[in-house]
């Protein structure tokens, strides 16, 4: 049964425009789609065209993969929204007869963001060690998609959000202006919202209704001009989560997570514990007292994080875990990071001191 789009308020000129370019993109070959949602603004307009714009052909010929990466750190006021906006979209697409599947998509036991910090040692994130966005979200995505020989990867790319954002898309961009190439990888990236600017982008979720699980109202509250989405999918080399505040509980790249603060000082009381162990890890991991004189690879210098201070990391996680009230690690890590003591342990070539 087909939504009656012409029952809703008249769709804008770039959204109609973006609306066409899907359709004609979809028509055109048999190459399968992968849309990366994170449940941020720039996704969630995209994935709305997306659905209105199959909502308007007769026929489909090839499935779209919603791909959204749960990195086991993320906020989780947003896992909660974006799980439930999710559950709601399965059954809108399968009411219209739409050929959308969602897949969830999660991080290695090993690359997992506690397996690697009270595992294996290492710092938290910073701007120089920048190990967690391959590690938890770009990976995950990419295992997926990277099981097809060639794809078309959907993202809410934007010109407008920087200079250097506009040259890469200049440099990759192919003679349409919405294609470019992902990288050294065959996949071309789409990005049918290119030319939208913020506004745009807050009107194409407000005003288009259908799909009704995507609540505007609810994401805008979530929002709060906290900031935008980290990146779900490598389109260029280089591009991390830098300011992006719309990720990870656990985000020490960034000096103040103002993001959570703001969502605390709204009423988001919940997170206040997260929040204190969040600002603690920051300055713990630079304490040299639980660092290692050497690294891995033996050389002298601040080193992986000592087996003591490992420990007291955890034993901070499942204190806070306990007064949240909230599953912060599951048992499987539990288990990996034990094993990984171990083998530091029994390792001779590990050396805490200098």
């Amino acid at each position: 049964m087909k939504f009656c789009s012409s029952c809703l308020r008249p769709v804008q000129e770039k959204d109609r425009k973006a609306i066409d370019i899907i359709k004609k993109e979809y028509l055109k070959d048999d190459c399968p789609w992968f849309l990366g949602y994170s449940g941020g603004k720039d996704s969630s307009a995209l994935l709305k065209l997306v659905i209105i714009a199959l909502n308007e052909l007769n026929s489909y010929h090839k499935e779209i993969t919603v791909i959204y990466c749960d990195t086991g750190v993320e906020n989780p006021i947003i896992t909660e929204y974006v799980y439930e906006t999710i559950e709601g979209l399965k059954s809108e697409c399968f009411n219209l007869g739409l050929p959308i599947r969602y897949e969830i998509a999660v991080p290695k036991l090993e690359d997992r963001f506690f397996v690697k910090v009270i595992g294996r040692g290492y710092p938290t994130p910073t701007n120089i060690f920048r190990w967690c966005t391959d590690k938890l979200r770009i990976n995950p995505v990419k295992q997926i998609i990277d099981e097809h020989p060639k794809a078309t990867v959907l993202l809410g790319i934007r010109k407008g959000e920087s200079e250097q954002r506009d040259r890469t898309i200049s440099k990759h961009a192919k003679t349409e202006y919405y294609l470019s190439q992902s990288g050294s990888s065959k996949n071309q990236i789409f990005s049918p919202i290119i030319n939208h600017n913020l506004k745009d982008v807050w009107s194409t979720i407000k005003f288009n209704s259908f799909p009704n699980s995507l609540d505007s109202q609810k994401l805008g509250e979530i929002y709060k001009d906290a900031g935008s989405e980290c990146p779900v999918y490598r389109e260029v080399p280089g591009k991390s989560c830098g300011s992006s505040r719309f990720g990870c509980w656990t985000c020490t790249v960034v000096r103040k997570d103002k993001s959570i603060s703001n969502m605390i000082e709204n009423g988001y009381y919940e997170l206040k514990e997260l929040h204190e162990f969040r600002n603690w890890i920051s300055k713990f991991r630079d304490n040299p007292e639980f660092r290692c004189g050497r690294r891995r690879n033996g050389q002298k210098g601040l080193g992986p994080l000592t087996l003591k201070g490992r420990k007291i990391i955890l034993e901070k996680l499942l204190e806070t875990e306990l007064k949240s009230d909230m599953k912060l690690i599951n048992e499987e890590e539990l288990i990996r990071i034990k094993e990984l003591w171990n083998e530091d342990i029994n390792n001779p070539k590990y050396v805490e001191n200098n």
